[in-house]
């Protein structure tokens, strides 16, 4: 018979990184936006049925397989700035902060973004090792609109690609990794760091036009070179999309298309129609998500693997 294998936790209740004062009322990526859902877990009565696993650092060298030095760097010298609210930082020549109010950092904000990515490293090593079947990590900060070299919507360290290079690395011993990201905004920076990784199937469902952010992840945009046809956008141009739209787009588009994935290395061929006019088929939202009253509005990523086969020292901070 079939062992009954556990479902991992990562909560980092100690990851001190508040906006400042005069925000802290009023910006929604606060402490509070895990908490929550914590209390939420323990009020249900799950929490006891789940395994917790230990959150870590992201070592340097983890980070650095899908960042850049100078990314890394700026990140660090966020532990002297003085807390301020700031626009999205770019690395390379004319780059650094830009104007704008949307990130926020104090002297614990890099720690936090380590702990955030090495608490799904270790969620993910925990799933590799056959310690548990699947897991779900409450970490703040987020991570998905980090591209190799930019911190923007609040994300500073892109979780989810650190995790999914550490599964694709030597030590995890995977061959092909599929991300799924179902937050309500398009996930940029981890499409921007996979779009020409063909080990990497990215698949977005999200609100798109009318200026929403950040106003990418048209169907159009498939990925390119040898990874042409492993980025799926799937772009909901109307509001109020929820469960059955989702689990729709899951059933017709997602496990097809991951189903189909040859084992050889020659990539699969994604028609950007298809996930353009499935999409845009959903005219007349038919119900609301049943887990919050803001349809899809809560950050949702996931990696997994079921079924497909299997640098520089550190600076201050790192390990």
């Amino acid at each position: 018979s079939r062992h009954f294998m556990a479902i991992g936790l990562v909560y980092d209740g100690h990851a001190q990184h508040f906006p400042p004062a005069s925000a802290r009322a009023t910006h929604i990526e606060t402490p509070e936006r895990v908490s929550v859902i914590y209390r939420a877990l323990g009020k249900a009565r799950l929490l006891d049925r789940l395994t917790r696993v230990a959150p870590r650092e992201a070592t340097r060298a983890e980070a650095e397989a899908v960042h850049t030095a100078e990314h890394l760097d700026a990140l660090e010298a966020l532990a002297d700035a003085e807390p301020s609210l700031r626009g999205a930082w770019r690395g390379g020549a004319g780059g650094g902060w830009s104007l704008g109010r949307d990130m926020f950092h104090d002297a614990q904000t890099a720690c936090a973004a380590r702990r955030a990515a090495g608490g799904v490293v270790a969620l993910t090593e925990g799933v590799l090792r056959g310690e548990i079947s699947s897991g779900f990590a409450l970490v703040r900060p987020p991570g998905h609109h980090a591209c190799e070299d930019r911190m923007a919507g609040f994300c500073f360290l892109n979780s989810v690609a650190v995790a999914a290079r550490a599964a694709l690395s030597p030590r995890g011993g995977l061959r092909r990794v599929l991300v799924v990201d179902w937050d309500v905004h398009h996930g940029d920076g981890t499409q921007a760091i996979f779009e020409e990784d063909p080990a990497v199937l990215f698949f977005s469902l999200h609100r798109f036009g009318r200026g929403f952010f950040p106003g990418t992840g048209a169907a159009s945009c498939v990925g390119g070179g040898a990874a042409a046809g492993r980025t799926v956008n799937v772009p909901f141009r109307r509001e109020g999309m929820g469960d059955a739209e989702y689990l729709a787009a899951f059933d017709a588009l997602l496990l097809p298309i991951a189903r189909a994935l040859p084992s050889s290395s020659s990539p699969p061929r994604a028609h950007p129609r298809l996930a353009r006019d499935w999409a845009e088929s959903r005219r007349e939202p038919s119900t609301r998500s049943s887990s919050s009253s803001r349809p899809a509005s809560t950050r949702r990523e996931a990696t997994g693997w079921a079924g497909w086969t299997s640098p520089r020292a550190g600076s201050r901070g790192w390990r």
